[in-house]
């Protein structure tokens, strides 16, 4: 199983842009917004690397916006391409976009990565040549983790009054930590935010019983990571109404989630409700 998410890179212009290719797997019947972040991330990281000489990596976010304009399915191939606004020394800032056959699928905009030492999360020649066979012709066939292997453990959960409180334990084994990573396991930010997501669709499914089904995501607005999650490490996860659209069917919920009362992440997700048919 890998969690590298890219399967190929075709364009590759140094300092400033890359496009790639990634093959939804056909048995996804639910690929999660938060994998194709991971994806168009792990893209924008190449060009941050290579530009680094592999002795940095970007491993922590700040997303201004993410735009979910469709699903994504089993068997879809996206076409993955980012923009780099800016390199530093210390942090990277780009953008990005991913298209199924020709029509957008996802936006990133206004994200940042901190840049860290390579050598304490992975090989710096094994990133090396991990890009130079994506740019080669791509990585093998691989699988992907399925949804219950990547998923925290909900140790609890309960809401009332439109507010939910969980919480989740990452896994202590799985085998994603072999490329997230392998000198320094942490469990992904985009797999704790697609938890997050989950809790809060429940929850506003809960609170308007008079839409059918879960409500779907329309945006991810200011996804800020701020401290790693370690194998097995526990944290608590707030989701909480906070407003409404005026034609209300979109509402609007704060995600936050706490390690030891200490603040680890924060984002707002703009959900869709569906009326029930008359």
């Amino acid at each position: 199983m890998s969690f590298h998410l890219v399967d190929r890179i075709h364009e590759f212009t140094p300092q400033k842009s890359a496009a790639g290719t990634l093959e939804v797997p056909t048995d996804a019947e639910d690929f999660p917004l938060s994998l194709v972040v991971e994806a168009l991330g792990q893209l924008a990281a190449y060009v941050a690397m290579e530009n680094a000489d592999f002795a940095l990596r970007p491993v922590a976010a700040v997303a201004g916006e993410v735009v979910a304009h469709r699903d994504i399915r089993g068997g879809d191939q996206l076409d993955l391409s980012i923009e780099v606004g800016a390199l530093r020394r210390g942090a990277m800032r780009y953008g990005g976009m991913a298209h199924v056959d020709g029509s957008l699928a996802v936006e990133l905009r206004r994200c940042t990565g901190a840049m860290l030492p390579m050598e304490a999360f992975d090989d710096p020649a094994s990133v090396r040549a991990h890009l130079q066979m994506l740019r080669d012709g791509g990585a093998p066939r691989r699988t992907f983790p399925s949804r219950a292997e990547f998923a925290p453990r909900v140790l609890q959960e309960r809401s009332d009054n439109g507010r939910s409180t969980s919480t989740f334990e990452a896994p202590q084994h799985a085998s994603f930590y072999a490329d997230h990573f392998p000198r320094r396991p942490v469990y992904p930010a985009t797999l704790l935010l697609d938890a997050k997501i989950r809790v809060a669709q429940r929850l506003i499914a809960e609170t308007h019983p008079t839409a059918t089904g879960l409500p779907t995501i329309g945006a991810v607005r200011g996804v800020k990571v701020r401290a790693f999650t370690p194998p097995g490490g526990r944290v608590d996860v707030v989701v909480e109404e906070t407003g409404t659209a005026q034609d209300g069917s979109e509402r609007e919920v704060r995600m936050e989630a706490f390690a030891d009362g200490t603040r680890v992440s924060t984002a707002i997700v703009l959900l869709h409700l569906h009326p029930a048919a008359q």
